[in-house]
């Protein structure tokens, strides 16, 4: 690693976001000598390497109390040498690794049952902020770690085996709602394909069963004790259409000030949702109804149109007059 002047930060976010979404096969020989090296920084002989094509279900037994250690002590030894200003540090978090921790990338749907807290290791946040930094000399193995991380997928050493899944054959994202961020998302399918055919089903990044994006129901929705999953099976199947389907309480019903359409407020269980109808004419001569989630405390349709746009009631009536 050099200690010259890092490139632009947005440009090193995006080059390990594309690491983390790569669908390229792995390149086994590099990430193989690269995990070499850390069981060597570990004190430990060269594994032979068991490559799967989609997560498994891993034994007890995992080296992943004595890799995290190290790590942990790698990383207080960058932080000790890393030869910028604090102001110069908390950029580089604030514009690679806030985005890039905050984006629900593929390996955030892997929960590996033996040691959640492995998964940390597979972040592409921590190193990318090194890649942002320059250090002082002295400080060995990130490179071991970077080349791993670009070269192939997820990884859990043994003593005597190390266990790699090779990147995964299919993968759909959408822009997340911060700057930067990118979350798995798909609405009509399977998200993640792996190389075997094993699927993953994605929600605006969170992990979903299949029904919640090829069979929403109302019914499995209202057996759903997940409120995240729940909330997605919502969106999924559109409020207007649940809340029809559903004994949720309509609380009140107000003209749309200069839109000739209802605002519709709704109590529904975790939610109050206001039902808004689209001024917009569709080709088939329709206009779409959509749900929007509002505060708890609001109890009037004017006044929760007007918290969606920040603003007051009576500033919305005046807006919409005028458009």
């Amino acid at each position: 690693m050099s200690v010259t002047t890092r490139r632009d930060a947005a440009s090193i976010r995006e080059e390990w976001l594309s690491v983390a979404l790569s669908t390229e096969p792995a390149d086994r020989p590099e990430t193989e000598a690269a995990i070499t090296g850390l069981y060597r920084l570990n004190g430990l002989p060269p594994p032979s390497f068991h490559w799967v094509s989609s997560p498994p279900r891993f034994s007890p037994g995992a080296l992943t109390q004595l890799f995290g250690v190290r790590r942990r002590k790698l990383i207080s030894d960058l932080d000790a040498a890393i030869v910028v200003t604090q102001r110069r540090r908390e950029q580089v978090r604030r514009q690679v690794v806030r985005p890039l921790d905050r984006s629900r990338l593929p390996f955030r749907l892997i929960v590996y049952d033996h040691d959640r807290a492995w998964r940390d290791v597979h972040d592409v946040s921590w190193p990318a902020y090194y890649d942002c930094l320059p250090w002082a000399p002295g400080v060995d193995g990130i490179d071991l770690w970077d080349r791993a991380a670009r070269a192939g997928g997820w990884w859990v050493p043994y003593r005597e085996v190390c266990v790699v899944v090779d990147r995964p054959a299919v993968v759909h994202n959408q822009p997340g709602p911060g700057d930067g961020e990118v979350v798995v998302h798909r609405d009509d399918g399977p998200a993640v394909v792996y190389r075997d055919g094993r699927t993953a089903y994605a929600w605006r990044g969170l992990r979903v069963p299949r029904w919640v994006i090829e069979e929403p129901t109302a019914e499995r929705i209202g057996n759903e004790s997940d409120p995240e999953v729940r909330l997605a099976a919502i969106q999924r199947m559109g409020w207007p259409e649940y809340l029809d389907r559903t004994a949720a309480r309509l609380m009140a019903i107000a003209p749309d000030p200069g839109n000739d359409a209802e605002l519709r407020l709704y109590d529904a269980r975790d939610h109050r949702v206001l039902v808004v109808v689209n001024g917009t004419v569709e080709r088939d001569g329709t206009r779409r109804r959509y749900g929007l989630t509002v505060p708890e405390y609001v109890a009037d349709p004017v006044e929760a149109a007007a918290w969606t746009y920040g603003i007051t009631a009576p500033l919305y009536e005046q807006l919409v007059r005028r458009t």
